[in-house]
């Protein structure tokens, strides 16, 4: 399209007033609270959050199921933690997974996956960021993948969204590239809202000075896209089956 066809300034606002129902311009800003509150304050936000989290465990992680299962999730349990590697095991021999990759976590000294993955013949191969492979190889073992298992950083039940942080021991690929992914959610990760979520991740912010994970993956469900002819696909951009056990 030639420059001067493109609307200037001026005439996309006015279109967006006329939207709105509004003929005139604002004459001043709204207000909105301010984003940068004192460190003070927010740590003793957050400890108002965690203290909510602690007394509403229960019933938030009965929404998580929920909303998860709502949101096309597969969710085991809650089970304990000496039984969730074997609820892993039979998620993997129902999917007829051979090749399975999993993150590098404390998640995975509590819960023996790997352990009982091999007693039913599958072998994982730890996909991790930080480790003596290089970008590449890590890449050629996601997408060659049949089956991705993570811990997540928190699980948020009003969504049945998992929030999956990369770091050292956590590749991205890993809950991004196989077509089929499990996440292992411990009870003491599962908050109740997006609020709680940003109150948790605005301070980890303050406190290291901006120095923070510059990538979040917000997990719902499988990979939906309608890009196509708006047509709805499922797992073109990540995992098509995605399974959640909740460890109590």
């Amino acid at each position: 399209m030639p420059v001067d066809e493109h609307p200037n300034k001026a005439a996309f606002l006015q279109r967006v007033r006329e939207a709105l129902g509004r003929s005139e311009p604002l004459l001043h800003m709204p207000d909105h609270p301010t984003l940068k509150s004192a460190l003070p304050r927010q740590e003793e936000k957050v400890r108002t959050v965690r203290a909510r989290v602690e007394v509403s465990r229960a019933r938030n992680i009965k929404r998580l199921a929920e909303t998860a299962t709502e949101a096309s999730w597969y969710v085991h349990g809650p089970v304990a933690a000496e039984d969730a590697a074997d609820v892993v095991a039979e998620i993997a021999t129902g999917l007829r997974a051979k090749r399975v990759v999993r993150s590098s976590e404390d998640v995975f000294r509590r819960v023996n996956v790997d352990g009982a993955l091999r007693r039913s013949g599958i072998s994982a191969t730890v996909l991790a960021s930080g480790r003596s492979r290089d970008r590449s190889t890590l890449k050629a073992l996601a997408f060659e993948a049949d089956l991705g298992i993570t811990g997540v950083t928190y699980a948020i039940a009003e969504t049945g969204t998992c929030v999956v942080t990369p770091r050292k021991g956590v590749a991205r690929l890993t809950s991004l590239a196989p077509p089929a992914y499990i996440a292992l959610v411990e009870a003491d990760q599962v908050l109740g809202s997006m609020d709680d979520y940003f109150a948790l991740t605005r301070l980890a912010h303050q406190k290291s000075r901006g120095r923070v994970p510059t990538y979040v993956n917000f997990i719902s469900g499988p990979s939906r896209t309608a890009d196509i002819e708006q047509t709805l696909t499922i797992g073109v951009h990540g995992p098509g089956v995605v399974h959640m056990v909740l460890i109590a």
